[in-house]
């Protein structure tokens, strides 16, 4: 091996979807792969696949009926087929070329850094050291080890682009096969799927819409001038078979990405939201129905007092360090958010609770802290301006990453700050429609670090927090609860 390629881009770009390989771990399972999301794995669970269309299990796997297929099969043998999780709030050192398998590959040393999702450094030692094989064509791990290696998965034999029989991808006899929204069939699998998507988008925007800052109860202002959502970003395109079009994103703008999360800045922080344009999506022979939930959706999103415009201020200087002011008045949650990393105070109209200090909330951390987009599908990356700023404007998709509150809706288009990192916009869409956007203005940086304490207002009463996590719990529970009544959990 003659230099060693970009580490960084090739966990992020490895795409098991593509692969062609089988393969044994060292705890006795094995996995078939091939292009067009077809493969089969075998484990002491039980067998599981799909056959590029319908993924499928033969219990014992699943055999207690929980698992559902929305957007797609799982993939198999995530840890290693899907590297780019090591990619998150990370720091990467490349020890040397190795050879595994016969193939030319990479030793890396995998650490946490400084994230603003963390409070304090016990938290990341908790994650403590990672060491990986990294295969330096495919991208995908060949060996993980954690823990000091009290951890180890392993691929014990590999075999790349190996003569393959296609029959071994379809469900065997009294397989559960899911239903597929791209093929029809016996049963209007459109309809049962729409069924199951729609029930947990319902169970989740319900869940969000309680507890998320666009709660009942407010209204905009008519003489609001940015009421409208900006449209300055046109929908990603997106090819025929579900993959986002255009160039890949350049090693530069993933380094930025890689190493965001540490930049202290003052910004207002507008936020949209176009609930309706959902249902839009929705035939209207089904959304008369209820299937899955649907006519609890309609009414929770046809809300006319739902606000589509909101507005705060945010400074933050680091883990724990954060001062969030919203220029609205919040229907639940507090008026204003301060932590200086010993003590949080969250102030409401008529009482302020103090307690412990806690991470920035995950959403407003995702625009800080942009690592976690490495974790979704890329393209593009074309330098631009936003307003006064430069910075880089990358599509995004869902893909295989896991599911985020700021990325509810897939695709997306992101803009990243060419120096900080940060995002300063991050724009969902729908059916090529707007319906959800992050955007971050009159930024300065950094910031200073100033006094994160809140000087009590007179006259309110402070109360010392008894559990910070109860509102995670009750929406937890409230999507939970939703879904059991369903019948999707």
């Amino acid at each position: 091996m003659t230099g060693h390629p970009d580490v960084i881009g090739l966990l992020q770009r490895a795409d098991w979807t593509r692969l062609s390989i089988s393969a044994r771990v060292n705890d006795g399972s094995t996995v078939l792969v091939a292009p067009g999301r077809r493969y089969r794995e075998e484990t002491a669970e039980g067998i599981r696949g799909c056959d590029g269309e319908h993924p499928w299990t033969l219990p014992p796997w699943a055999a207690d009926g929980t698992e559902h297929w929305v957007g797609g099969p799982e993939p198999p043998l995530r840890t290693l087929l899907c590297p780019s999780w090591l990619l998150r709030n990370s720091r990467l050192e490349v020890r040397g070329p190795v050879r595994a398998h016969g193939r030319e590959a990479l030793d890396v040393v995998v650490t946490a850094r400084e994230s603003l999702r963390d409070v304090t450094r016990a938290a990341r030692s908790r994650i403590g050291r990672t060491e990986a094989i990294v295969d330096a064509e495919l991208g995908i791990l060949l060996r993980i080890s954690r823990e000091e290696g009290r951890q180890v998965i392993e691929l014990v034999s590999l075999d790349v682009n190996p003569v393959i029989d296609a029959t071994q991808f379809m469900p065997p006899p009294g397989s559960r096969v899911g239903e597929s929204l791209r093929s029809p069939g016996a049963g209007d699998p459109f309809v049962a799927a729409w069924k199951t998507a729609a029930g947990i988008t319902a169970g989740g925007l319900d869940a969000w819409h309680r507890y998320s800052p666009f709660g009942r109860g407010r209204a905009s202002s008519a003489a609001d001038p940015d009421a409208a959502m900006p449209r300055d970003d046109p929908a990603p395109e997106m090819s025929a078979d579900g993959r986002l079009a255009g160039p890949a994103v350049g090693d530069d703008v993933l380094h930025l990405l890689h190493g965001s999360g540490t930049a202290a800045f003052a910004a207002t922080l507008h936020q949209w939201l176009h609930p309706g344009a959902l249902l839009e999506q929705v035939p209207d022979a089904l959304r008369r129905t209820g299937f899955g939930g649907l006519g609890l959706l309609a009414s929770t999103l046809g809300e006319p007092a739902a606000a589509p415009h909101l507005v705060s201020s945010l400074r933050i200087a680091g883990p724990g360090r954060y001062q969030i002011d919203h220029r609205y008045d919040p229907a639940r949650g507090p008026k204003t958010i301060a932590c200086d990393g010993r003590r949080r105070w969250r102030v409401y109209r008529y009482r302020v609770i103090a307690g412990p200090p806690q991470p920035l909330p995950s959403d407003l951390a995702d625009l800080a802290d942009a690592s976690w987009l490495l974790e979704c599908r890329l393209s593009d990356g074309t330098l631009v301006m936003a307003r006064d700023r430069p910075a880089y404007r990358v599509n995004v998709a869902r893909g295989d990453a896991p599911w985020s509150l700021s990325l509810m809706f897939s695709p997306a288009v992101a803009v990243v700050d060419a120096e900080l990192g940060i995002l300063l916009s991050l724009t969902s869409y729908l059916g090529g429609r707007p319906v959800r956007r992050y955007e971050l203005r009159d930024v300065t940086g950094p910031a200073s670090p100033g006094d994160f304490r809140v000087h009590l207002p007179p006259g309110l009463r402070l109360e010392q927090e008894t559990d910070p996590l109860q509102g995670v719990r009750d929406a937890t529970k409230a999507a939970r609860d939703f879904l059991r009544r369903m019948g999707l959990s």
